[in-house]
């Protein structure tokens, strides 16, 4: 993978895509992450609105399975790196897979800013040190914005906290999101408990803006709340941290108790494989979905629609309490009645009346918990309403859109150019 043997790959895609968006016409907002555009809700919001606002948006990430090098998603010119993403448990691995993404982002970005007016690019965690890969769009004037999705000690700890030294790698961790933020003129959290979190590793306040991930309104319109229905479901990245296995068996008590209910579970990630063998031996082939395939907003929707329950279920750690689940918030703008893991971070947003807490994950309080809203399906119905009226549930569109683009332009207005 050395420079001289990709040059002419680079050029081909200069060729098929990049030197077809205009490089006089700026200015341009660049987004680096390692992870696939088309199904993040968080990077194509971010590219979507400043495409939207007539920014130049070139973003540098993942390409899905039969996808070429160089695409076009509603006004975003895509840079794909034609890897699988890497979704383990081998330490080794995932450091690998980083390393050749920084290195091919490195150069890709040099190419990208040396014909094109780069005003600002945003780097998007994980990996942090990826702000190192965009040092020479940096040099050429660009500002820098660091958008950390998630605070990677803590989810080093979550994956890998039982190996030795691994206290030593998380604090490792968080000197390198430190200096990565001295190199970024704006550093972004994903909520207010996440930016004090952020403080506390010791990134400068004065750098740290909040923007949420509210869920985008042209994909996830606000819809009338449904009674609960015995379809449930959860969507999202299939990790052990979710504790997915558990509502796989509280589905096979249910079933036990004579309650009919399917299921599906719709993402990618690194317990694909242990959940469908768990499904399979619990007898649930039949009656629970899991393709192991991430879907592109637009194809999850309709899915997501037919749900009668939306499942977030989370294993707490030092990572899951910190987390805001975007499919949360997206289960409530189309007025499907949630389960949820109690955490800090959801509590803070979503009162107890609102959704339906489970205050431990065992396959019983899972059962219980959607027998409960099956029982008595307007009293959940209820619920997604007040859940709906809460001020997290307002659209990317009404507030957060707005003041993500006037942070962009107004860092744009000060790039040396």
């Amino acid at each position: 993978m050395n420079g001289t043997a990709r040059r002419p790959a680079l050029a081909e895609e200069d060729k098929q895509g990049l030197a077809g968006v205009a490089g006089n016409r700026p200015p341009y907002y660049v987004s680096v992450a390692y992870s696939h555009e088309p199904t993040d809700p968080r990077i194509r919001r971010h590219c979507e609105a400043m495409a939207r606002r007539g920014w130049r948006v070139v973003q540098i990430g993942l390409a899905g399975p039969g996808e070429t090098r160089i695409g076009r998603l509603n006004g975003v010119v895509l840079v794909r790196w034609s890897r699988r993403r890497y979704r383990g448990a081998g330490l080794l691995r995932y450091a690998w897979s980083y390393l050749q993404f920084f290195l091919w982002v490195r150069r890709v970005a040099a190419r990208v800013s040396g014909a094109r007016r780069v005003r600002v690019v945003q780097v998007n965690n994980v990996p942090t040190y990826l702000v190192w890969a965009v040092g020479v769009v940096r040099r050429r004037g660009a500002r820098v914005v660091l958008d950390i999705h998630d605070p990677e000690p803590e989810l080093f700890l979550s994956k890998f906290g039982r190996r030795p030294g691994a206290r030593i790698g998380a604090r490792l961790l968080a000197f390198g999101e430190r200096a990565a933020a001295r190199r970024a003129d704006v550093v972004l959290c994903v909520h207010d408990e996440h930016r004090r979190l952020t403080e506390g590793h010791g990134v400068e306040p004065g750098k740290l803006r909040v923007v949420v991930n509210q869920a985008d309104a042209l994909l996830f319109p606000l819809a009338p709340p449904r009674r609960a229905a015995p379809f449930v479901g959860y969507h999202g990245t299939v990790s052990r941290r979710m504790g997915l296995h558990v509502v796989l068996e509280g589905l096979a008590l249910l079933r036990e108790r004579g309650v009919a209910v399917r299921g599906a579970i719709w993402g990618d990630g690194d317990d694909v494989a242990r959940l469908q063998g768990i499904r399979d031996r619990l007898g649930l082939t039949g009656t629970v979905e899991i393709p192991g395939k991430r879907f592109r907003l637009e194809e999850l929707l309709p899915r997501v629609r037919e749900l009668g329950v939306g499942l977030v279920p989370l294993a707490r750690d030092i990572m899951t309490d910190v987390m805001l689940p975007t499919k949360l918030l997206e289960y409530v703008r189309l007025g499907v009645p949630a389960v949820v893991s109690w955490t800090p971070t959801i509590a803070h947003y979503f009162p107890a009346d609102a959704v339906r807490y489970l205050h431990d994950l065992s396959a019983t309080a899972v059962a219980d918990a959607v027998a409960e809203l099956l029982r008595d399906p307007v009293a959940a119905q209820r619920r997604a309403a007040r859940a709906q009226a809460l001020p997290i549930a307002s659209a990317w569109q009404e507030n957060g859109e707005r003041e993500f683009v006037n942070l962009v332009e107004e860092l744009g207005s000060s790039a040396n150019h």
